[in-house]
């Protein structure tokens, strides 16, 4: 009887420590999938902060690449493998140093090759710790800068510009004053004397003043510009009147000359820009010496009337192309370096840009860019980016 108790008593323990054991297993297994639940939770908003990371990294204007601490790449986003011709896939897990991009890791900047365009490069590197100062990997930076320097050769090439336009303004103040008593005096002398010879002499002074004001009157044009005075202005007949003016010469060097510009009205300064033809059409003449030819055509975008102006001459080198537009700089026996700088001027002041691009060998094209919707206040718009892309095109 006793060892029936004692096994009673003994199934009822059995029974209390089971019911305590499935009391605590449920808890347990609520807690088990209350942290499941709680992971799940976590991993979603780790999933959604790295792809909100991953977009803003790739949405940033700079390229970005991440390295772990042997310098296998971790992450790169578009704009580094745009930088860097790297491909956004397969780069991930290869160590930089074999990837052969030298300018990579070196905090400088970098001119570079992009799309056949030059672009200005600065690479920053920094590293990655923990808070225990353990380093654990590098951030490289890579910025594209060309804007900036262009920007800054603008800033240069205006500050060069405002300082010889006030010298030169002076000069020509000074200069003008006794030419216009030259020439004056020269012309009495013309009407006083009966003498062929010295009438011959006489005229012949009062010309070659005549030239040389012109000469100062464009220099103090460059110094100080006036505002253009707006007219609606057939283009195609403005374009023949230029061609006209420059036909003896083109003639005489047996240049062939292709006229397609069609007949369409903007409103321009007729004068000034009747002097930026002359000025590029002789410019085109004077590189070609002999034979060649050029050719003017025109478009129109949804923005702007474009005309272009193509030579078959030499083309222009690369370390004269910046400088196309800098005053007094020529090339050329007898040129005086202003027939550019001012046709950019005149440009500028009807809210224009001058584009060129050339090719050594082939020629030059000139175009002259008049937005359709401008604002004529003289300042316009810069050429340095425009001009830059000489390799680009060639037509």
């Amino acid at each position: 009887m006793q060892d029936i108790q004692k096994l009673n008593e003994a199934f009822r323990s059995f029974n209390r420590a089971s019911d305590i054991l499935s009391s605590y297993f449920s808890a347990l297994k609520r807690e088990a999938e209350r942290l499941g639940s709680e992971l799940q939770r976590k991993n979603e908003e780790l999933e959604r902060t790295l792809s909100f990371l991953d977009s803003v990294l790739q949405s940033i204007g700079e390229g970005v690449i991440v390295l772990d601490r042997e310098g296998k790449i971790l992450f790169l986003n578009e704009t580094a493998c745009e930088l860097t011709g790297l491909d956004l896939t397969n780069s991930v897990g290869k160590d930089i140093s074999d990837l052969q991009i030298n300018w990579l890791l070196k905090e400088q900047e970098t001119v570079i090759q992009l799309n056949g365009k030059k672009r200005y490069i600065t690479v920053s590197v920094s590293g990655v710790f923990r808070e225990s100062a353990e380093n654990i990997g590098r951030i490289i930076m890579i910025r594209d800068v060309t804007k900036r320097r262009e920007m800054e050769v603008e800033r240069e090439r205006n500050r060069r510009l405002i300082a010889m336009g006030e010298m030169m303004a002076t000069i020509v103040h000074e200069l003008r004053n006794p030419l216009c008593s030259i020439e004056l005096y020269a012309s009495m002398l013309y009407r006083e004397l009966t003498d062929t010879d010295l009438c011959s002499l006489a005229e012949g002074v009062s010309t070659g003043v005549q030239n040389l004001n012109n000469f100062l009157t464009n220099m103090l044009y460059f110094a100080k510009p006036r505002s253009p005075k707006l007219s609606e202005t057939n283009l195609a007949g403005l374009v023949e009147e230029a061609l006209g003016m420059v036909a003896p010469v083109v003639s005489s060097r047996g240049i062939r000359v292709q006229n397609r510009v069609l007949s369409g009205i903007i409103r321009i300064d007729r004068g000034l820009i009747l002097q930026v033809l002359m000025n590029i059409l002789l410019n085109a003449i004077q590189v070609m010496q002999k034979g060649g030819s050029i050719t003017i055509e025109d478009e129109e975008t949804e923005d702007a009337h474009i005309v272009h102006i193509t030579d078959t001459g030499p083309g222009i080198p690369e370390d004269e192309f910046d400088r196309v537009f800098d005053p007094f700089y020529t090339t050329r026996d007898g040129g005086t370096g202003l027939g550019l700088p001012i046709s950019l001027k005149i440009m500028q002041a009807h809210g224009g840009s001058i584009r060129i691009r050339s090719e050594v060998g082939k020629g030059s094209r000139f175009s002259l860019i008049f937005p359709l919707h401008r604002n004529c206040s003289g300042n316009g718009d810069t050429i340095s980016s425009q001009f830059r892309d000489k390799e680009e095109a060639f037509i």
